[in-house]
């Protein structure tokens, strides 16, 4: 799909994955219009303008004369360096990252599409079940609706929540992630599904998110405290998420 938009580049399909790929010097630039346009809105706005100052050096020729200035960029996009490359260019020296600017207002911005976006790619769909004593069939069942991110960008997740208006943000610093779940199932029947119908997530995931509307509908009417509802339930989540065929 995003190969189709773009009109360039190459889709590279392993066993579980699949991974778009452009390298042409003039194809690339067909994408970093795009961003520009359309900008990030997550810290990863930061190593795309790095990405853009070495395009255009590249676009230049200077890598032929001062290749030393690609790997200083290079040093401060993603995870650094490899250290390899270090040792091969030991004067190194990290290019300072230029400000991250989080995009509140543009006419060519809507955010209620971008969160739909944000939740096709970062989101999940969980179906929940846990031993319990007090449930006559042994076991409770319940929905998380989570999106996970890296914790620089805890101020996406504080605002997806603040539009929700529900849901919890927990931070877990030892991983570096930031996580926004909803639990409560009216929240789930009230606030996020009806979000996404109006505003519908794209790909595989629907799928899980089909899935996850289905046990919400059986929770509701009390199906999952019947054996042949649990049943049902048990069955939809054997088939979600990794396991779906």
């Amino acid at each position: 799909m995003i190969h189709d938009f773009f009109g360039v580049g190459s889709v590279t399909r392993n066993k579980d994955t699949a991974s778009y790929q452009v390298t042409s010097m003039k194809d690339l630039l067909s994408v970093i219009e795009h961003f520009k346009k359309y900008p990030l809105r997550t810290r990863k706005q930061i190593d795309f303008l790095l990405f853009t100052k070495a395009y255009d050096l590249i676009a230049n020729k200077s890598h032929l004369t001062d290749l030393q200035s690609i790997v200083n960029i290079r040093a401060s996009m993603n995870k650094g360096i490899p250290e390899r490359l270090a040792l091969d260019f030991p004067e190194t020296k990290p290019e300072v990252k230029p400000e991250f600017l989080l995009i509140q207002n543009n006419k060519l911005f809507d955010m209620n599409f971008w969160i739909a976006g944000f939740v096709t790619g970062e989101g999940c769909f969980f179906v929940k079940t846990s031993k319990s004593k007090t449930h006559k069939l042994g076991l409770s069942v319940g929905l998380n609706f989570i999106v996970v991110q890296n914790i620089r960008d805890i101020e996406i997740i504080e605002e997806i929540k603040s539009i929700f208006d529900c849901g919890s943000v927990t931070i877990s610093e030892s991983s570096g992630i930031v996580r926004y779940t909803v639990a409560k199932l009216s929240d789930i029947q009230n606030k996020i599904l009806p979000f996404l119908d109006k505003y519908p997530i794209i790909g595989e995931k629907v799928k899980d998110y089909e899935d996850f509307k289905k046990v919400s509908d059986l929770i509701a009417d009390k199906s999952h405290l019947t054996k042949e509802g649990l049943e049902e339930i048990l069955k939809i989540k054997s088939k979600m998420n990794f396991n779906r065929k």
